[in-house]
C-alpha cells in the first residue's frame, strides 16, 4: 500500500544522533557532528480524512516504490554533560492500494516535515537522559474507488486536509564505546501524552565506526509509532494518523 506513513518518519531522526568521538568527550570542550543519513521502513496502520479512512501496509521495497522525495540530516553538539540536537527531514510520499472490504482502489498522497530538537543531560559516562520538542507538519490527499454494496455502482471519495503539531517527549540514550572505533548506541524515547499526538514512541540501536577524527559511519534499526487525532470524528475535518514503522537505516557522520 502506500506511504502515507511518512507522519511516523516524523520522529526519525531523533535517534539517529550518536555521542560523537571519546576523544572528544573532554568535559568543557564543545563537539560538532553533521549527520546524513537515509531509511528504509516497513509501515502499517491507518489513515484517516474526514470519514475517509485507508489502511497502510507498506513493505520496504514498497517503500522506496512510493517514495517522490525526501532528505534527512541532523546536528549535535555536545560538551560532555550538556548535548543539544537538531533535526530536519522532509518526506513526499505516494502509494496505492487495491481490493478489500469493497475497494477498488485507494491513493494516498503525504507531504511531511518534521523538525526535532532533543536537549541532552549526562547522568554517567554512557547514560544520557534526553528531553526533546518535536514539530510535525503533514499534508495529506486521500482518493477512493468503492463498489456500492447495493447497486454496485462505482463511487468516488475524496478527502485532503493539512495537520501540524507539537510532541514533548522524554528519554534515555545509552552510548558506549568497544572495539577500537566502533560505538553502541541504545535510544528509547516516549511522548505526546496528548498534548500533540495521542502517544508517540521509538526505540533505536545502531552502530557507529569512526574513520578517521572527521568521518563516520553508522547503521542500525529503528521502531517508530504514534497516534495523532485531531477533529470529532464524523466530522468533515476530522484527522487520524495511526502508524507504526520499523527498519534499518544507515548514514555517515562529520565531526569537527
Amino acid at each position: 500500500m502506500n506511504g502515507k506513513t511518512a507522519a511516523g518518519l516524523a520522529l526519525m531522526g531523533a535517534g539517529l544522533v550518536t555521542t560523537p568521538l571519546a576523544a572528544a568527550e573532554q568535559y568543557g570542550d564543545w563537539q560538532h557532528t553533521v549527520f546524513i543519513y537515509v531509511m528504509g521502513a516497513a509501515i502499517d496502520g491507518d489513515v484517516q480524512v474526514g470519514d475517509i479512512e485507508v489502511p497502510v501496509d507498506v513493505s520496504i521495497s514498497e517503500l522506496f516504490d512510493a517514495l517522490e522525495m525526501g532528505g534527512m540530516a541532523a546536528y549535535r553538539a555536545e560538551n560532555g554533560t550538556w548535548s543539544f540536537t537538531a533535526d530536519a527531514t522532509f518526506v513526499a510520499l505516494g502509494g496505492t492500494q487495491k481490493g478489500g472490504r469493497g475497494l477498488l482502489k485507494g491513493d494516498v498522497d503525504m507531504d511531511q516535515f518534521t523538525f526535532l530538537g532533543s536537549l541532552g543531560r549526562r547522568w554517567t559516562d554512557n547514560l544520557e537522559f534526553l528531553f526533546s520538542l518535536g514539530y510535525f507538519d503533514l499534508s495529506t490527499d486521500v482518493k477512493l474507488k468503492l463498489t456500492n454494496p447495493v447497486t454496485g455502482d462505482v463511487i468516488t471519495r475524496k478527502a485532503s486536509d493539512d495537520a501540524s503539531w507539537v510532541d514533548p517527549l522524554i528519554g534515555l540514550q545509552y552510548n558506549v564505546p568497544f572495539a577500537g572505533n566502533w560505538r553502541f548506541n541504545l535510544r528509547g524515547d516516549i511522548g505526546g501524552f496528548g498534548i500533540g499526538s495521542d502517544l508517540s514512541y521509538q526505540v533505536l540501536t545502531n552502530f557507529r565506526w569512526q574513520a578517521s577524527d572527521t568521518l563516520g559511519v553508522f547503521f542500525g534499526y529503528r521502531l517508530i509509532a504514534f497516534d495523532y487525532e485531531d477533529g470529532k470524528k464524523g466530522n468533515r475535518n476530522y484527522q487520524r494518523f495511526d502508524l507504526t514503522e520499523q527498519g534499518p537505516l544507515v548514514g555517515l557522520s562529520l565531526s569537527f
